[in-house]
């Protein structure tokens, strides 16, 4: 591990690298060319340095795996579950020419706060989808149902939606599905740590649950689910039966069918393309489709997939994000509308 070679100015971004030693110079001379203090470097290993020198943010090159093999998941989901840095994970080396550089550094930049990307849209207009309304938790059954928003992603995921529900009022008229890629083991870690994150409470749903506005449910990974009309969630004894654990379309695809127009969908940073395919659903039924900017993603696969398989309504950083669908709960704006 080296120390730091020199420092830039105080507001300079701030940035631990960890890859190859044979791509770390390499790294380090795009980095400092571009003004960027590299204070840290190490391979790409754990355990987990005990010091990061005051970084901002931790940029790994991911090595490409021998041929036929599959990348090593587990030991990217480690990283990023002990990193206590934003993380961008970085697979290939280095790209070629400015506008690589550039996409680089602007990632950097707003996984450390920087500066965040505004919101992007695209996609052709849109019909017109119901307008979200705050509601007493309290009222009777005649009250319109709750909106039920699902939360999906897998690598990266994690630490975006933790700045999602902090950045996200409580007492809004929405139930929260959140659907992460995660070992079924670290399932209960990960349902407290985003309990702790905010003021929405957070469990890993089980057996039969009534959908409440207010509360967020963890799918679980090692069980599946389905959900019923009410909307309510039933937790089965048996796996998922496809290769992904949650599986985000198959969730998708119940949500379209229970929720119809008071659905929709947001996918987060992640590797694979699982929830890009069934999205079409939640906007044929009348909801809506939104995904983390890519320039604010730890892996950007999962919202670029989205994006070639359906329109998407509208695309930013977690942050902007929340703040996006507190509004259409005050009914400032409507959910599916660009612009």
């Amino acid at each position: 591990m080296n120390p730091p070679m020199g420092r830039s100015p105080t507001d300079a971004l701030r940035v631990a690298l960890m890859t190859r030693e044979s791509e770390r110079g390499d790294f380090r001379a795009l980095l400092e060319r571009e003004g960027v203090d590299v204070v840290l470097d190490c391979e790409f290993d754990l355990p987990l340095p005990g010091c990061w020198n005051g970084a901002q943010v931790l940029l790994v090159g991911i090595p490409e795996p021998a041929a036929g093999a599959r990348p090593d998941i587990h030991r990217m989901q480690r990283v990023l579950q002990q990193s206590p840095l934003p993380v961008l994970l970085n697979r290939g080396g280095l790209g070629e020419g400015e506008s690589w550089n550039r996409r680089l550094i602007g990632k950097l930049r707003t996984l450390a706060g920087h500066s965040l990307p505004g919101p992007r849209m695209e996609g052709p207009g849109v019909v017109r989808r119901p307008s979200l309304r705050l509601v007493d938790e309290s009222a009777g059954d005649g009250a319109a149902p709750p909106w039920v928003v699902l939360l999906g992603g897998s690598i990266g995921a994690p630490a975006a939606v933790a700045r999602f529900l902090g950045s996200l009022p409580d007492k809004l008229p929405l139930v929260l599905l959140i659907a992460q890629h995660v070992p079924a083991k670290f399932e209960c870690l990960l349902a407290e740590q985003l309990d702790r994150c905010s003021a929405w409470p957070v469990a890993l749903a089980d057996g039969e649950t009534r959908l409440r506005a207010g509360h967020a449910w963890l799918v679980p990974a090692g069980r599946s689910l389905r959900l019923e009309p009410g909307p309510r969630l039933r937790c089965l004894d048996a796996p998922w039966p496809g290769l992904h654990q949650p599986d985000i379309d198959q969730l998708l695809s119940g949500l379209a069918m229970h929720a119809g127009p008071h659905c929709g969908v947001i996918l987060f940073s992640g590797l694979g393309e699982d929830g890009a395919h069934a999205c079409h659903k939640i906007r044929d039924a009348g909801g809506f489709v939104w995904t983390q900017h890519p320039d604010s993603c730890a892996i950007a696969n999962l919202p670029e997939a989205a994006a070639r398989h359906c329109a998407i309504d509208f695309s930013a950083a977690p942050e902007e994000l929340a703040r996006r669908l507190a509004g259409h709960c005050h009914g400032q704006v409507e959910p599916g509308l660009n612009g």
